[in-house]
């Protein structure tokens, strides 16, 4: 189904994808979204706050860190769209997590923005035609387009909510 996307991917992104039950980024960012708010909502404070191992991240700086990512790999898109060839730098989540306190915000707060951004991309995903999507640009080394970042960040979402059943709530 996602062949001709998964064979001009780099590898690194390709676990995300293959999670992707659809072939286009619109349909993709739609996958099981507002089911997966609902599970980030269901959560307990103590869930909210719970790690599976030291240094791990906390089930609200998940949340954080997937908004962050998604409006990274979104304004990339937008920027390949309109063929915009500078070399994008790529970005250290893990610093990004780190400095993005979510201590004073409640999960209902996070998600309420969650769904604000992914509105945002859906919609900037809806503007663009399919010679835009084909379009590609460079970031972190990596030859990328428009398509597949909008795959990698509903894929990287369900990556995500793996990992959150399979090691946090257990």
């Amino acid at each position: 189904m996602l062949e001709h996307v998964l064979e001009n991917i780099p590898d690194f992104y390709k676990p995300y994808v293959t999670r992707v039950k659809f072939e286009t980024p619109v349909e993709a960012l739609f996958q099981d979204f507002e089911d997966i708010c609902a599970l980030f909502n269901q959560l307990t404070p103590e869930q909210q706050e719970y790690r599976y191992a030291e240094g791990k991240w906390t089930p609200k700086q998940i949340v954080q860190h997937v908004m962050d990512s998604e409006r990274i790999l979104s304004q990339r898109a937008l920027r390949f769209s309109r063929k915009d060839m500078t070399q994008l730098p790529g970005f250290d989540h893990d610093a990004y997590v780190e400095v993005a306190d979510v201590s004073h915000r409640t999960m209902a707060e996070l998600i309420e923005e969650f769904r604000t951004v992914r509105q945002s991309t859906i919609l900037l995903y809806k503007s663009f035609t399919e010679k835009m999507l084909k379009r590609e640009g460079f970031a972190n080394g990596m030859v990328l387009s428009v398509e597949n970042q909008g795959l990698v960040i509903a894929g990287h979402l369900l990556h995500h909510v793996n990992v959150l059943k399979e090691r946090y709530l257990v």
